[in-house]
């Protein structure tokens, strides 16, 4: 059955500029030396509709929140679960009309063509086994998680596109576009909760759709 992330106009923004901000500027505590080129880790909010007869599972995105106690480095980002878990029980307890719903980190490049060399927009093997692992030690119980993919590079040439979909098999799970001297992707991917007789699994999957009504809209 397939599946559908929505994501909200409002929570665009801080995708694009967490991503570009760990990837662009330099980062450092006093007295080390700065580093860029970071990757960067966050969490969705907001609610998901179960699949209804024929019409598909949902999950629609309405917050984004960054974690900044995670460890982030040039290949790979690593949070902190404890500060995860905290966050998930602060704010499922003060804002009951809101749920974690998934989470986006960021693949940085140096340029388009390291991107297009190794399909940087894609998930790599480290992600689909994270996923699944996340799923069950942070949001046990809900039964379907969108994960996004935040890819960064830079362009040679200042220029500007708006955002158009990915190609080929990958169109309706992503978009692709650039912003002054900077090219970003985003894709899409998902972790469902099965229930066996004996036990409980998670699963990553890659049919998980995307759609961003709003976003071509702010490029134009």
């Amino acid at each position: 059955m397939k599946k559908i992330a929505y994501i909200e106009d409002s929570i665009v923004p801080q995708l694009f500029t967490t991503a570009i901000e760990a990837y662009k500027f330099s980062h450092s505590s006093r007295g080390a030396k700065g580093i860029d080129g970071l990757e960067t880790f966050g969490l969705l909010w907001g609610y998901s509709v179960p699949a209804k007869g024929t019409l598909p599972a949902k999950v629609v995105a309405t917050m984004t929140t960054v974690e900044t106690s995670a460890v982030r480095h040039n290949e790979w980002v690593a949070p902190n679960f404890d500060a995860l878990r905290n966050k998930r029980d602060f704010l499922e307890h003060y804002w009951p009309n809101i749920e974690l719903v998934g989470t986006y980190h960021s693949h940085p490049y140096k340029n388009l063509s390291e991107v297009n060399d190794c399909q940087g927009w894609r998930a790599s093997e480290s992600d689909n086994d994270f996923w699944p692992y996340f799923h069950e030690q942070v949001a046990p119980d809900q039964p379907l998680l969108t994960h996004l993919i935040v890819t960064v590079a830079n362009l040679e040439k200042t220029g500007w596109a708006i955002p158009d979909r990915l190609r080929g098999s990958e169109r309706s799970k992503g978009y692709v576009l650039s912003a002054k001297n900077t090219k970003l992707w985003l894709r899409s991917y998902a972790s469902s909760l099965i229930e066996h007789n004996d036990g409980k699994e998670y699963q990553y999957s890659d049919d998980m759709e995307l759609e961003i009504p709003a976003l071509e809209r702010r490029f134009l």
